[in-house]
């Protein structure tokens, strides 16, 4: 099956509070001192584990009744729960730079939503996630195959972070991140499916747990 062009407006940029900074400062302080002398000078290295998204019932609920379905795409596990869905998506890596604490993660996996139209399937695929902490955090995807761009808002003003050791090797879990679906992601889903959503969509919650690189 192949998916439709879509023509995309260009991605409307996101907010950060003074919470969402001082979170941000915060994991960064925390995978300072969990690095030796010689990493901080450049960037800290991660290389797990997963960022675990549990969808808004409200809009998984639109979704469907629209007649679109999200489904992972491998590896990515999913679980159901109570009208909503929960996505696990494999963390391969990513950075943090110790000096402008600008920093991503990058996940394998994604979502293709997909809608029946008689014998005919019709797309729209969001794959190799990346977190980007900066002035204005955000997650990009790979759409459709094609361009990657800026999907969605990342809302870290409730956020909780926890930091653990285990087996000599350092994690940091930062939880209660809203993901909302800004234009760029919207407007892609109304050519696609002949919806008519209105940005921004609160896509659910996520909680990420990454793991430090030796």
């Amino acid at each position: 099956m192949r998916a439709r062009a879509v023509a995309l407006p260009a991605p409307r940029k996101a907010t950060m509070s003074v919470v969402a900074l001082a979170a941000a400062v915060v994991l960064l302080a925390w995978l300072l001192v969990a690095t030796p002398a010689k990493a901080q000078a450049a960037s800290v290295r991660l290389d797990g584990v997963r960022t675990t998204l549990t969808t808004n019932p409200a809009t998984t609920t639109l979704l469907f009744g629209a007649g679109i379905i999200p489904m992972p795409v491998w590896p990515t596990p999913i679980t159901l729960t109570t009208h909503a869905a929960r996505y696990s998506f494999p963390v391969t890596g990513g950075a943090v730079n110790a000096t402008t604490l600008a920093g991503n993660i990058r996940h394998s996996g994604g979502i293709v939503l997909v809608k029946r139209s008689g014998n005919a399937w019709t797309t729209l695929s969001l794959t190799r996630f990346t977190i980007t902490i900066s002035k204005h955090p955000h997650l990009s995807a790979i759409v459709n195959g094609g361009k990657r761009l800026s999907i969605a808002a990342l809302d870290l003003s409730k956020a909780k972070i926890v930091r653990a050791a285990k087996h000599g090797r350092a994690f940091v879990s930062v939880s209660n991140v809203t993901v909302n679906l800004n234009a760029t992601a919207v407007g892609a889903i109304n050519a696609t499916f002949g919806t008519s959503l209105a940005a921004p969509v609160d896509l659910g919650t996520a909680n990420v747990l990454v793991r430090v690189a030796r």
